[in-house]
This record gives structure tokens, sequence and C-alpha cells, in this order.
């Protein structure tokens, strides 16, 4: 967390994030409990969630492309005033009480078109700020961003949920956003990277692809990352209809179980944030993303609300711990003018993880959220353990072909 106070560009960035995470954490909260409030259909809570990682998955690939080519700063400024239009329209919709499930599905899918460009070029300009030799601390901090908020937001929504009206909470997250926006405009000194190369939109989407396939340390991470965001990451579409239906908690319980998992993760980061590389972090990594996945299956079973508190905040320790590692490598592994392309595909696979939720809600519908969560866990671990001894041999000759280049 040093980089705070040494480096005031980051410092300043790091405040957008942790305001952007006041609105993304409480939109992620409320948004399934909204669905399910409509419907009363486990179902909708995951298409909810399913139409905003469709948008993210189906364009962040373009999404790259236009980081790649524009100043990163203005895209992450358009990306928090377009969320932050939307999250008026849906309080007003709620106090009109004109809302209908077709609004929140239209809305969650049009964030996830604006939340594409400006995840990609958030994650970008990280680096530019901080330098290579800085980025896991850097990574390290923006998680703890995240899960800072996450800790605070999701009891204080769901009390207002239970207390007041939902509405309030998209007030909350359009402030949040306006302020975040204004904030990031006052950052100065970061130059976009000026193009040599004269190639159309669609000749740097296809480079990027093939860059991404045909390089194994990039392909690896990337395929790696995929699986556990569309197999592990995808349980939290099913947290509110756990504490609604398994757990018997409401809204304000639902808070808390998402504030168990951040409390794990910002473990995770602040343990990172003492490191300066990752070196010999190949099998760690691996373990965690195996973790990730038993964890998740032992929550998925437990009756316990305590119980399930603690086994989701490990759930999460292990994740973040695990994904930090893995992104920071994927960060350091390509060349600057690929960046955003690269990032774009985790971006893809961000979008996946939500994408699912069709896939999870109906399996709730039909067998329980219960089961829903355990099957996708049970692909994180089991791919986890395949892929232990491959992984670890990858990470390890690229290293030595760094250190040879050194």
């Amino acid at each position: 967390m040093w980089l705070l106070l040494h480096n005031p560009k980051f410092r300043l960035m790091w405040l957008v994030i942790l305001l952007d995470e006041v609105a993304v954490i409480s939109y992620f909260t409320v948004s399934g409990w909204l669905a399910l409030t409509l419907t009363d259909s486990p179902f909708w809570v995951g298409a909810t969630a399913g139409m905003g990682g469709l948008a993210l998955a189906s364009a962040s690939l373009f999404a790259g492309v236009i980081v790649d080519r524009m100043d990163k700063r203005k895209l992450i400024i358009a990306g928090l005033i377009v969320q932050m239009g939307f999250s008026f329209t849906i309080a007003f919709l709620i106090f009109s009480e004109y809302i209908a499930l077709w609004h929140v599905l239209v809305i969650a899918f049009l964030r996830g078109l604006a939340a594409s460009v400006k995840i990609t070029a958030t994650h970008t300009l990280i680096l530019d700020l901080v330098g290579r030799s800085n980025l896991l601390a850097a990574n390290a901090a923006t998680i703890a961003a995240f899960t800072i908020m996450g800790i605070i937001m999701p009891p204080v929504v769901g009390f207002v949920v239970e207390r007041a009206d939902i509405g309030w909470t998209y007030i909350v997250m359009g402030c949040a956003g306006f302020t975040a926006a204004s904030l990031m405009a006052t950052l100065r000194g970061v130059e976009p990277r000026k193009r040599t190369e004269r190639t159309s939109p669609l000749q740097d989407l296809s480079a990027g692809l093939s860059y991404v396939v045909t390089t194994p340390i990039v392909r690896s991470l990337i395929i790696l990352g995929l699986i556990g965001e569309v197999f592990g990451w995808g349980h939290e579409t099913m947290l509110p209809v756990m504490a609604r239906d398994v757990l018997e908690v409401g809204p304000t319980g639902l808070g808390y179980l998402y504030s168990a998992g951040s409390v794990g993760a910002l473990i995770a980061s602040l343990i990172l944030s003492t490191r300066s590389d990752i070196t010999n972090m190949a099998r760690l990594m691996i373990a965690g993303y195996i973790g990730l996945g038993v964890f998740l299956i032992l929550f998925a079973w437990s009756p316990w609300f305590l119980v399930s508190l603690v086994l989701l905040g490990m759930a999460h320790f292990m994740g973040a711990y695990s994904f930090t590692i893995l992104e920071t490598r994927l960060q350091t592994s390509v060349p600057d003018d690929m960046r955003g392309r690269v990032l774009s595909v985790q971006s893809f696979g961000f979008g996946l993880s939500n994408v699912t939720g069709f896939q999870t809600g109906a399996t709730a519908a039909w067998l329980g959220a219960p089961v829903a969560i355990a099957i996708g866990a049970s692909v994180v671990a089991a791919n986890g353990l395949r892929l232990l001894r491959d992984v670890s041999a990858r990470f390890r000759d690229q290293q030595e072909i760094d250190q040879a280049q050194e």
C-alpha cells in the first residue's frame, strides 16, 4: 500500500476506483434482489446478471481495440458518466412505481457495454501510472479498494433496502459515479500512447487475438482465468437466492455474505501488497485457484449462516490471491501496444462469469442454488488440479527466458 503514499497519480486513480466500487458493489448487491422481488424467480436473478455479462463479453474484445487507440482517462470518465445516468434512471422508475423486469434487464445490458470499456481502460492505465516493477503492489491495492467497499457497502445497502426503499441505493450509485468522474477529470500528466501504425480496427483485433492464441504463457493464463470466472466467480449471481431461500437471512444477511467475501479478498490483497514481484508464485496461484473451488463447494452445502460467512470469506481469499497474481503476470507478459487487446480478453471472461447467470439461474430453479454453485465450483477445483504441474512448468520456462534477457 506504500504506492498510495509515494505515487500521487496512482493515489488519485485509487480514489476513483474506490468511489466507482461504491456504485459497482451496490449495483451487484441490489440488482439481483430487485429482480427476485419483481419475479420471485431464481432464473430472473441469474438472467439479470446474464444480461450484463452478455454485453460485457460481446463488447470487450472491441473495447480492447478502442483502449489501445484512444485516451484511457477520457474513456474511464465516459464509462462512469454513462453508468451514473443508468443508476438515476432506475431510481426514477422505482420511485415513480413504473419499474418492470424489462427495465432491469435492458439497463443491465447497457451497463455491461459501458463497463467493457471502463474496466479495460482502468486496468491498462494502472500499468502506465506505476510501471511494471510496481504492478503487483498496484493490483493488490486495487483489489483492496474493491474489497474495502465490498465490506462496507453490502450491509449498508441491505439495511437501506430492508428499512427504507431500494430506490435510494440507486441514488447513491449515481452520486458515487458523478464524484468518481469529476475526480478522474483532474488526473493530468498521463499522455496517451501515440500510434505509428496505420491499421484498421479489425486488423488490430485480429492481431490481438492471434497474439493470445500463439503465445503459450498468455494463452494458458487466459484459459485459466476464463474457467475461473465462468465457473467460480459466477456463484455471486446466486447469493440473493442463497440468502433468502437457503440461509433465510433476508437482504441484510445478503449484505453480510458479500462483506464476508470481501474481507477474505482484502486480507489476500494486503498480503500481496507487500510483494514486489511474482517470482516462484505459480504454485501458490494454482493452490488459490483450487481453494476457491473447494471452499465454494463447502459453502454451497452449508445450512448455517455463520459457517457460510467463514467459508465464503475463505473462498474469496483464495480466489483473490490467485487472480491478483494471474492478472499481474498477464499484464507484465505482453507488450504495451497489445495490452488493451489482451486484457480485453480477460474482460471477456468477466462477462462470461455473468452470462452463466442464465444457466446458473435455470439450474437453481430446477435443482436449487446449492447444486448450481457446487457444479461450477467442482469444475474450478478439478481444472486447477489438472493444470497445476503444467502451468507451473510454463511459468518457470518464461521466468528463465526473462532472466536470460535481463
